[in-house]
C-alpha cells in the first residue's frame, strides 16, 4: 500500500473511494489549480495595464476569462484595479508629495518637540524610551499631511535626526 513513487496504486484508490469519490475529488483539485493559475494571469495582465497607464472601461474590455464567470471576472478586475492602482499612486513622488512631506516635517518636529517637552516636565528624566511615541505622533502626522498610507521612508528617516 505505501509506495515512494508519487502515484496512487489501486489499494489506495479504493480505500479513498469508499471514503468519497475520487475523480470527483482529482476534479475539484484540477479546477482549483486552474483557478488560480487564471486569477494570477488576469492579475499580471492588469498589472501591467494600470502601469502602463490604461483606463478602468479599457482594461475590462480587453480581459476575458474562460474559466470565471463574467460576475466573478468583473468583481475581480474591480478589485485588482483598485489594488494595483491605489499602490501605482502611493509610490509616485511628486512635487506635491515633497512639498507635503516637508510641511509635515516641520509640523510634526514642532508637534513632537512639545510632546517631548511635557514629557519630559511629567517624567523629569531624559530616556530614548520617550521617543518612541514622538516617532508615532510624526508618522501620523506626516501620513495625515501628505494624504499617502505608505509613507516615504526617507523623509521619516530624515525627521529621526534632530
Amino acid at each position: 500500500m505505501v509506495e515512494h513513487t508519487g502515484k496512487i496504486n489501486d489499494e489506495m484508490r479504493a480505500a479513498i473511494g469508499q471514503k468519497f469519490d475520487y475523480d470527483e475529488f482529482v476534479n475539484k483539485a484540477n479546477f482549483r489549480t486552474a483557478l488560480i493559475k487564471e486569477k494570477g494571469r488576469i492579475s499580471f495582465e492588469i498589472y501591467n495595464m494600470v502601469q502602463k497607464g490604461d483606463d478602468f472601461n479599457v482594461i475590462e474590455k480587453n480581459i476575458s476569462s474562460h474559466i470565471l464567470t463574467k460576475r466573478e471576472l468583473e468583481y475581480f478586475i474591480i478589485e485588482k484595479y483598485y489594488q494595483f492602482s491605489s499602490h501605482k499612486e502611493n509610490n509616485t513622488i511628486d512635487k506635491r508629495t515633497v512639498y507635503r512631506s516637508l510641511l509635515g516635517i516641520l509640523i510634526a518636529t514642532f508637534i513632537g518637540i512639545l510632546v517631548l517637552d511635557d514629557l519630559l516636565l511629567i517624567t523629569n528624566e531624559t530616556s530614548f524610551f520617550l521617543l518612541i511615541p514622538i516617532y508615532i505622533l510624526n508618522y501620523w502626522v506626516i501620513r495625515l499631511i501628505t494624504g499617502k498610507p505608505k509613507i516615504i521612508l526617507l523623509y521619516f528617516w530624515l525627521l529621526s535626526f534632530p
